[in-house]
């Protein structure tokens, strides 16, 4: 009876410390990817490292914060504005014409983009950069 206690134990600490039981990976909304991202903003670095990101035809872009939450997976769906929700900052970069331009949000509970745009962005390698921004993304 003592060493089948002690086998039991023994396993249950092996499955509580293997990699399968680690903390569940975050679920990412369909055509999202995990990759590394970096955004700074006025000096201010919102994003760098872990990131998710969507990449759209044309090559427009999303990038989150490892920490944002998404409707329908993180909170229900609201099909409306008014419910979504934010946990972390965010970026998007997207062509208006010949141009590259972009925004973002200023604080992670912000749910819509700053009211100004970056103006024009020039690519520089994975980054695109601006006056006071710089938005990197690597897949």
């Amino acid at each position: 009876m003592m060493i089948e206690r002690t086998m039991i134990a023994a396993l249950a600490i092996a499955v509580s410390c293997s990699p399968s039981h680690a903390q569940p990976r975050h679920r990412l909304p369909a055509g999202y990817k995990w990759g590394r991202c970096l955004l700074v903003v006025g000096g201010q670095t919102r994003i760098s490292g872990k990131c998710s990101y969507q990449i759209e035809q044309g090559g427009d872009f999303n990038i989150q914060g490892p920490r944002q939450v998404f409707a329908g997976i993180d909170y229900p769906d609201t099909h409306s504005g008014a419910g979504e929700m934010s946990r972390d900052y965010w970026a998007v970069v997207y062509k208006d014409g010949d141009v590259w331009n972009g925004y973002a949000n200023g604080d992670i509970r912000d749910t819509h983009g700053d009211s100004d745009d970056w103006g024009e962005l020039r690519r520089e390698g994975a980054c695109y950069v601006g006056k006071d921004v710089r938005v990197c993304l690597w897949r």
